[in-house]
């Protein structure tokens, strides 16, 4: 049984280690990432409400996309700005605790209410923050959350950790947690953190899916603003859009040379491969190396598209199996997947197209077996192809209405459909040269009101003869 005194030494060293971490983020002049003000937004509404109904934040995301930095910053803001004092904030890196004490955040949280706020929970009259990073190592938090959230209103708290985190969340628990994921940088957000260049944002889901003159005006004039705020940068545009893309998709790219960054950035892919996937149940561990292996073979892909029967042909394992791993990469965020448009028997017999979640890591994983070429055109158009189905992936999943996004499986079909109630939206890539052909296949043959093409050969944004052209700079910075 932990003692009382070694749970109080691990609080205040905790307590020491944040204050410590947080002044040095701010003597650095760390720039906080875009969802950090999402957050403040909340912890006002909290200080200044009686009962405000958002104080149990949950933010997941993928490991260097920097959680804990937020955190930081979170504490910094909440000790210098809002006069919150340092005993009315617990911090808790539970892969500390876990690694020293083995015990949980509960056995933790109220032995800091009763030592140092005299009481216990419900019945505790002062407003308090309980910042937890690392919180997928505790496999009750969410239970202990939810009943937390229920006992006493004073008290905010937000929970950091992998994608594991969702396993343990239960129906009672999701409704009462407000969930901010932490994705990879975009374009607009690495130019503010690199360049110090904030452009006022845009609503791409309306262009893309609204697509009519009134709204594509208003993207024009959008896209002027915006590119005015850029004369600044040192580069091209689309040079430093080809930087970010190889890159720069992690904070701790910034002020790393790029040989270092891949470095860095293959750390984050051993690290989940070692750390995040024994975290699911159907996991049946495999030797690292067959599952890094895995990851190269869709990387190295010139297509998308991944046959479960190929890739086990080229490891030497069972498709099932295969199956199994994907399905759980998926769920840790490196991966996601997009499926064949059609029937029922379409989606099952065509494969599935696999992207990764930043076109970076695909960098990283070309460039540790050396078919990595920042000038090769080829590279860089499927890296340009995976930056888009990441935007497109995450304004589908973000979204607040029914969408869906699919690859065309005809043979020289487009490169996207995205479906929204009863449109189809065509939507190719074009690095290099024009390709509205297939666009224009695709419009008559799915019946779809006008379809997309995102080029680097577009100026700038046009609506011609039912096809929308949008500049492959002004789409990354519109999202």
């Amino acid at each position: 049984m932990v003692e009382d005194d070694d749970l109080m030494s691990f609080i205040r060293m905790q307590q020491f280690e944040i204050n410590f971490l947080a002044n040095e983020i701010t003597k650095d002049n760390v720039k906080p990432r875009f969802k950090y003000h999402d957050i403040i937004k909340h912890i006002n509404n909290f200080l200044n409400k009686k009962n405000y109904y958002n104080r149990l934040i949950m933010i997941p995301g993928l490991r260097g996309v920097g959680k804990s930095t937020l955190l930081y910053q979170i504490y910094h803001y909440l000790n210098e700005e809002k006069a919150v004092a340092e005993d009315d904030i617990l911090y808790i890196n539970v892969d500390d605790l876990k690694s020293s004490i083995d015990t949980d955040i509960k056995t933790v949280f109220e032995i800091f209410i009763e030592n140092v706020h005299n009481t216990i929970p419900l019945t505790l009259k002062k407003k308090i923050f309980l910042l937890v990073d690392e919180a997928q190592f505790d496999k009750k938090w969410a239970n202990f959350a939810k009943l937390l959230f229920d006992k006493n209103p004073r008290i905010f708290m937000i929970f950091t950790g992998s994608s594991a985190l969702n396993l343990n969340i239960n129906t009672d628990a999701t409704r009462r947690i407000t969930t901010l994921r932490l994705y990879p940088c975009n374009f607009r957000e690495y130019l503010y953190l690199k360049h110090d260049i904030k452009l006022d944002t845009y609503d791409l889901r309306e262009l893309i899916l609204n697509t009519n003159h009134e709204i594509v005006e208003k993207a024009i004039n959008y896209e002027k603003e915006i590119y005015k705020e850029l004369y600044s940068l040192p580069n091209d545009n689309n040079i430093e859009l080809k930087k970010y893309i190889h890159t720069q998709s992690f904070p701790f790219a910034l002020d790393n040379e790029e040989i270092e960054v891949h470095k860095l950035t293959y750390e984050v892919i051993k690290r989940i491969i070692k750390d995040d996937l024994v975290e699911f149940k159907s996991y049946n561990k495999l030797d690292d190396k067959i599952i890094s292996r895995i990851l190269t073979f869709i990387a190295t892909k010139k297509s998308g598209k991944t046959s479960n029967n190929k890739i086990a042909q080229y490891v030497g394992i069972s498709a099932n199996t295969v199956d199994n791993l994907l399905d759980i990469l998926e769920k840790t965020e490196l991966l996601f997947k997009i499926y064949a448009y059609g029937s029922a028997s379409t989606l099952v017999k065509k494969p599935r197209e696999h992207f990764f979640i930043t076109p970076s890591i695909k960098a990283t994983l070309n460039y540790r077996i050396g078919r990595y070429n920042l000038n090769n055109k080829k590279c860089y158009s499927l890296l340009v192809e995976n930056m888009i189905a990441s935007t497109l992936n995450i304004l589908v999943n973000d979204a607040s209405i029914s969408l869906g996004l699919f690859y065309d499986p005809n043979k020289k079909g487009v490169d996207f459909l995205l479906k929204c109630v009863d449109d189809l939206i065509p939507i190719e890539v074009g690095i290099g040269k024009k390709t509205k052909s297939q666009l224009t296949i695709a419009i008559n043959k799915y019946h779809s009101k006008y379809g997309i093409l995102i080029s680097n050969r577009t100026d700038r944004i046009k609506y011609e003869n039912d096809i929308l052209y949008i500049p492959l700079v002004t789409f990354a910075l519109m999202f």
